[in-house]
């Protein structure tokens, strides 16, 4: 929505000086900070309030300097970036960037995503581990290890679509971006867990075992 809202704020014709975003939680809304880099320096210069109703208008960032972890949020994003591996499931990448509950450090998602209303990706997305001032990359899990993108009119030739099956061979059990998936797509995900022979039933947030395989 935030980028929705500059691309319509510019008509279309985005400043050259853009270099990305980064989103700052206040209250219950959260802030899109739209940045652009000067002689080197990166700084504010575009704000979008993103309430439970939309998103505001776009104003002009009040104070252009970055506090210092508005900038290790940003750094910890271009750094996972750059370390992105060779499994591309997607053309575009949505980032999370949020503070690791348990240290001082960063956890980065890069999330495989697209325009087409069609596409389902369940798959192609990374977990990184950045360092406190978002310079260092700490650790990096690829979460699957093939891409899985299904069409919905496909999904749904015979009928109503009401669930999507994905096998999963990296760890034991499913991951966030299950989660993250059914969640996305409001439909219940099916996760086979090839290691152990289990098949989980991702349900939103919720995740149960559903069937061991004989």
């Amino acid at each position: 929505m935030a980028s929705d809202a500059l691309t319509q704020h510019f008509r279309n014709r985005l400043p050259t000086d853009l270099i990305g975003w980064i989103v700052v939680d206040e209250g219950e809304n959260q802030r899109v900070r739209f940045l652009r880099q000067e002689n080197g320096q990166r700084s504010a210069a575009w704000d979008v309030l993103v309430t439970s109703e939309g998103a505001d208008p776009v104003e002009a960032a009040v104070d252009p300097v970055l506090p210092a972890d508005q900038l290790a949020r940003f750094e910890a994003r271009m750094t996972a970036a750059n370390q992105i591996g060779e499994l591309r499931c997607a053309q575009r990448y949505n980032a999370v960037v949020l503070k690791d509950p348990d240290s001082e450090d960063w956890l980065v998602w890069l999330l495989a995503s697209t325009t087409n209303p069609n596409s389902l990706i369940l798959t192609g997305h990374y977990r990184f581990r950045i360092s406190a001032d978002g310079r260092s990359l700490l650790g990096r899990d690829q979460l699957s290890a093939t891409c899985i993108i299904s069409d919905r009119r496909e999904a749904a030739r015979d009928g109503q679509l009401n669930a999507l099956v994905v096998s999963h061979i990296v760890s034991p059990l499913p991951v966030e971006t299950h989660v993250f998936a059914s969640l996305l797509y409001r439909l219940p995900i099916y996760v086979v867990t090839v290691s152990n022979d289990t098949i989980w039933a991702v349900e939103g947030a919720k995740i149960r075992r559903s069937h061991v395989q004989n």
